[in-house]
């Protein structure tokens, strides 16, 4: 039943994240017009500016997106080089859009596969200034520059402030960036030929489907271990054994997705850019997913006789955290490995017996030689046992 809901959750995340990412979704609230109608969605006015304000926590600045609309028809994206981008366009895994303008290709790096609008960047220097005028600008205002994006004609720049600002001063941003937008849409309309637009990006939805499966697995991960530590039982003896198998799984997993994107991908320059968060979410996510259907399988495809221990409970310990608390059982009659507080059980049943009862403790093997046991407090079977 739980690995069942595990696959489901896993691809119902996969979808979610895969949309979310490949459109590209937020709100792009125009600055200047009434709230639209729940439901209702259209475009922004000609020339409008548009803004989305996201809160990332007390101890974060926040992450801003100031557009405009109209832009041209193309879809690329705009990110401060880093020193990965050098190191992975260096040994040839990944393919770089370069300009040929020393200053531009020094500080961005173009997210942009499309060969046309690759050769035509390289003409439209009026764009390439506009650009760098918008990042000069984040420099001088105190804001790190995250990105800047063309796409579904419209251009806009994600901005964090260096250090946080009240929320009164959030407009400052929209009037300092706005002008700088409708002069880089204006240079893009001019520069850009029709034969460079309508382009959509062909690598796109590849790249975001395996970003998207390893994402997933990661959200899939915390929801399943998080359950786990509410209902511990029926769970392994050793939770050591099932860590290893887990760590095992979840390389070769993130193993076959690295894989597939290089294979998949190719030489592009986005390439690296998968690998690097497939590296961070993928690897982790995989692991921790695995663990969690591993320990799944080895319960449920366990079809050996069960091993009876009566016990008799003889402390109860309850250890309280920050928003959780952990309950244990300090079990007699089972030689089995116990913590020093005793064994981990669910808050149903550690408030539904009392120093001195007796349960029945069943040891099973595991359908993958991982050794797990359950508790039951039926006292026909307690009877029943040896």
């Amino acid at each position: 039943m739980w690995m069942f809901a595990g696959f489901v959750t896993l691809i119902g995340m996969a979808v979610w994240v895969y949309r979310r990412r490949l459109e590209d979704r937020w709100e792009r609230r125009s600055s200047s017009t009434p709230e639209p109608v729940p439901g209702y969605q259209q475009a922004p006015p000609l020339g409008d500016p548009l803004y989305n304000y996201v809160y990332r926590g007390r101890h974060s600045a926040p992450l801003e997106r100031i557009g405009y609309y109209p832009a041209p028809d193309v879809e690329f994206r705009v990110k401060v080089r880093r020193w990965w981008d050098v190191l992975f366009t260096t040994i040839g895994l990944s393919v770089a859009c370069r300009t040929g303008n020393p200053e531009f290709d020094r500080i961005f790096y173009l997210v942009a596969d499309q060969a046309p609008l690759c050769r035509t960047l390289k003409a439209c220097g009026t764009t390439q200034e506009a650009m760098l005028r918008i990042y000069r600008e984040c420099e001088a205002n105190g804001l790190r520059f995250r990105q800047l994006r063309i796409r579904c004609e419209r251009v806009w720049v994600e901005v964090v402030a260096q250090r946080r600002r009240s929320r009164s001063r959030l407009s400052a941003p929209l009037k300092v960036f706005v002008p700088l937008l409708r002069e880089l849409s204006e240079a893009m309309e001019s520069e850009i030929p029709e034969t460079a637009r309508g382009q959509k990006d062909p690598l796109a939805w590849k790249a975001v489907l395996i970003v998207s499966i390893s994402s997933a697995m990661l959200i899939t991960g915390f929801l399943f271990l998080h359950q786990r530590i509410f209902w511990p039982l029926p769970g392994p003896i050793r939770a050591s054994e099932m860590v290893s198998l887990s760590i095992s799984t979840g390389i070769v997993v993130f193993a076959l997705l690295a894989a597939l994107t290089i294979a998949w991908l190719g030489r592009t320059s986005r390439t690296h850019l998968v690998l690097i968060e497939l590296a961070l979410a993928g690897l982790i996510g995989a692991a921790m997913t695995s663990y969690a259907l591993l320990r799944d399988v080895n319960m449920s495809f366990d079809r050996s006789s069960a091993l009876g221990h009566p016990v008799e409970v003889r402390d109860k310990t309850a250890e309280r955290g920050r928003g959780y608390t952990l309950h244990y059982l300090k079990l007699s009659g089972w030689d089995g490995p116990q913590e020093k507080r005793g064994i981990r059980v669910d808050r149903w049943l550690y408030h539904s017996v009392r120093a001195g009862d007796r349960l029945l403790l069943e040891e099973y093997p595991g359908r993958l030689g991982v050794p797990w046991i359950r508790l039951d407090t039926d006292r026909s079977k307690i009877a029943q046992s040896p």
